[in-house]
């Protein structure tokens, strides 16, 4: 299943409204394309699968986990070891709106911890970003996840300002 671009939107402001729409938007464009039931495997050669509900979704990441993988979940691609300290189970992580306030947790506290070190408020924004896919300021960049999340907003941003996602509010929400 595959979310439309004004669900995302509104569920971001709904369920994430401590990040801009068009930031984590553009995350979610990136990780999982829009597809709440995601996984991602952190290995090589190994097919990840492609879960049609939100219980098999649960049930094959039950399994991956429980063999030992590492994988990343849901819309916002949120990693398993991570899970706990953001206080969601298996099953939170297929929630749209669970996840996206997780991601919005994770890119917060990342944007927190650069942004009076950076020169600029983007700059720390595509730190908070780099974090996000490698925990690190500077691979994000290097591995070009960076760059594609950038690419993304040039599809998502246009189509949240032109109407085909509900209006942004009018006070500006942070990074």
């Amino acid at each position: 299943m595959i979310l439309d671009i004004a669900t995302v939107v509104a569920l971001a402001h709904q369920c994430a409204p401590s990040v801009a729409a068009e930031t984590l938007v553009s995350v979610v464009h990136t990780e999982s394309h829009f597809n709440p039931y995601a996984i991602g495997i952190n290995a090589k050669g190994v097919a990840a699968p492609d879960p049609a509900s939100r219980a098999s979704a649960a049930a094959a990441a039950r399994r991956l986990i429980a063999r030992g993988y590492n994988i990343d979940l849901g819309l916002g691609q949120i990693n398993s070891a991570n899970l706990k300290w953001l206080g969601l189970s298996v099953e939170d992580a297929f929630d749209p709106c669970r996840n996206l306030a997780a991601a919005a947790r994770v890119l917060s506290g990342n944007y927190l911890s650069v942004v009076r070190s950076s020169p600029t408020t983007e700059a720390a924004i595509a730190t908070a970003v780099s974090m996000y896919n490698t925990g690190s300021r500077s691979r994000g960049f290097g591995n070009g996840y960076v760059g594609r999340v950038y690419a993304s907003s040039t599809v998502v941003v246009p189509a949240i300002r032109h109407g085909l996602a509900p209006a942004m509010p009018t006070t500006p929400a942070p990074p």
